[in-house]
Formats: C-alpha cells, sequence, structure tokens
C-alpha cells in the first residue's frame, strides 16, 4: 500500500472512531419539553448544540401538559422535565420525589403591556368585565391544579377580598374546563368558552385573529408569578449530580444566548412550537434568573394561595424541594 493510501486510510480511521468516541462519551439525556415560549432555553440548547457543548446527549421529547411530564419523569422514560409551580407544590405536599434544580421561567410584563402568562381573557364584546361578571361562566384552563387553576383562583380570593359585597362561590359560580392553550383562542372565538386563561405564544397568536380583553391580568394574582421549573427526579439527582451541572450550564448560555439573539431565538421557537414566525417574532418572553433560590419567596405565596383555594390541604416547606447548590442532593 502506497504512503498516500496508507495515509488516507488512517485519515478516516480516526475521523469514523474519534466521532465514536466522541459520542460515546456524551451522556445521553431524554429532556421532556412543552410547545410554550418558557421551555426556549431547551430548544435553544438542542438546536445550537449546547448540551454537546456540555458533554449531553440531550434529546427533546415533547409534552402537552405539564402534569404529564411528571409522570413521565417519575416513570423514568425522561430524565429532566418542567413542572408549572403549583405541579412542583402538589409534588411536595403528596411526598413525591422531585427537586427543582432551575427556574423555567417567571413572569414578565412585555412592551405591549400584556404578562408572559397573560391571565383571563374575554372577546372584546364579552359582557364580562370584571372577575364579579364570570359568576356561571366557562372558563378555559389548560389542566387542572396547575398554573392557570391556582391563578384564577388566587384572582378570585382576591376579587373576594376588595369585593365583599360581591364575592364568587369557587365550588359553585366558576366553571373550569380543560383545552390545551393552541386550542383556546378558536374556542373563544366559536364561543364555546366564555373566558380563558392564556399563555405566549397563544395570547399573541389571538390577538391577531379578533379582539380581546384582559378581565384580570396574572399579577392581580400576584406579581412576578413564578411559572414553572425544571425539575428531576430526586434518586436520579443524588447519583448524577456531574450531569445536571452540565445540564444547568447549557441552560445558562441558551439563556444568554436568547438575550444576545432574540430573532434567531424566536425562529427556533416557531420550529419547536409550531407557531407562525410572525406570532413568535413579537411575544412576551419570560424572565429566567439563574438563581433558582428568587422563586421561593413567591413560590410560598403561590402554596399559600392554594390552600386557602382548597386546592391543597396543608402546607409543607419548599427549602429542600427547591435546589440552588446541586451538591446538597441527599444530604
Amino acid at each position: 500500500m502506497s504512503i498516500l493510501k496508507q495515509c488516507f486510510a488512517v485519515a478516516i480511521f480516526t475521523a469514523v472512531f474519534g466521532a465514536a468516541a466522541a459520542n460515546a462519551a456524551q451522556t445521553r439525556v431524554n429532556v421532556g419539553y412543552m410547545p410554550i415560549a418558557e421551555e426556549l432555553p431547551k430548544m435553544v440548547a438542542r438546536e445550537n448544540g449546547l448540551f454537546a457543548k456540555h458533554g449531553l446527549d440531550g434529546r427533546l421529547v415533547r409534552f402537552e401538559s405539564g402534569p404529564d411530564m411528571v409522570t413521565a419523569l417519575l416513570g423514568g422514560s425522561i430524565q429532566i422535565g418542567m413542572t408549572g409551580t403549583p405541579s412542583l407544590i402538589n409534588a411536595a405536599v403528596a411526598d413525591r420525589p422531585l427537586v427543582a434544580i432551575v427556574d423555567n421561567g417567571s413572569n414578565l410584563v412585555g412592551p405591549s403591556g400584556y404578562e408572559y402568562y397573560t391571565g383571563l381573557v374575554v372577546p372584546s364584546a364579552s359582557p364580562i368585565k370584571t372577575i364579579g361578571d364570570l359568576k356561571g361562566k366557562t372558563i378555559a384552563i389548560n389542566v387542572l391544579k396547575a398554573n392557570s387553576e391556582a391563578q384564577t383562583v388566587m384572582q378570585v380570593l382576591r376579587w373576594n377580598k376588595d369585593h365583599p359585597n360581591q364575592p364568587l362561590d369557587l365550588n359553585k359560580d366558576v366553571h373550569f374546563i380543560t383545552i390545551p392553550f393552541g386550542s383556546m383562542p378558536a374556542a373563544l372565538q366559536q364561543g364555546r368558552v366564555d373566558a380563558a386563561s392564556m399563555i405566549e405564544p397563544y395570547m399573541t397568536q389571538l390577538v391577531q385573529i379578533m379582539k380581546v380583553r384582559v378581565v384580570a391580568p396574572v399579577s392581580y394574582a400576584l406579581p412576578n408569578w413564578p411559572v414553572s421549573f425544571g425539575v428531576v427526579r430526586l434518586d436520579y439527582g443524588e447519583k448524577n449530580i456531574d450531569t445536571l451541572e452540565k445540564y444547568r450550564a447549557a441552560w445558562f448560555d441558551a439563556v444568554n444566548w436568547i438575550a444576545a439573539n432574540q430573532m434567531e431565538a424566536r425562529t427556533i421557537l416557531a420550529k419547536y412550537t409550531g407557531v407562525p414566525l410572525g406570532v413568535t417574532k413579537v411575544i412576551v418572553l419570560p424572565h429566567w434568573s439563574r438563581d433558582i433560590s428568587t422563586t421561593e419567596r413567591n413560590t410560598e405565596k403561590v402554596m399559600d394561595g392554594m390552600l386557602a383555594g382548597g386546592m391543597i390541604q396543608k402546607s409543607v416547606p419548599l427549602d429542600k424541594m427547591i435546589v440552588s447548590k446541586l451538591d446538597s442532593l441527599g444530604k
């Protein structure tokens, strides 16, 4: 064999087996996500190779609700997931082995005046002007015992406190129907529901097809609502701290990249959600804090509201469930 052929063979061998070795060195992790804007860092990390940069073979698995994702997480089909704050609280109350490792998004008001998690929305021609007008009406939420329900419950509780002569009975006067976020604009437009608890990017999509009013923003329930957390099973976290450190690094890289590349990030959001680019380019994005401990106080306030509204039967400490230092897992 000529020297040239030998060199060529060595190059091929090195390329093939070098790539195989690099792939083998990566840790496989299935990451659950929902097609909503707070999940954008996961989409960016996958799309831009940030998981791979930090030694992870991160594979995204789509879900339509946080509780479904938690079921998959507890069952072991995914290793990292997302859950809304009320679902995390429900898990803590039920003593389920979940821990939060990143702030997956907190509410923020955008330049249009809408919040990321917008709140209760009605058609502009609706006779519903205030929360008090919701008596006997049907409200669309994406899933029970999650953000939509907790926010509405806390909005009603505040309304009752502010308007003692016009209270609503949460057990008799407020009727919920579960509809996926993406189907809520059509449900409102067709009159199948009277109000809907909206979130981006679907709020922007809604205002592009019909005129609506925000009857009660989420901030009426609680300013800077902590929307969701990145979560893992406790036993997985205890055994895979290094993997979680890599995930956090990829997540924070993605958050930084989003801040510096807004338009490109919104294009990625359109790809993973199926929402038109004309919508994702103008939506309100949430805030992602690098310090998860900053969400703890508002999470406690959500728990207090859920307790007052009968959504949970007791309150529990959250300090061991919201984890700032990963090396503290299991201690």
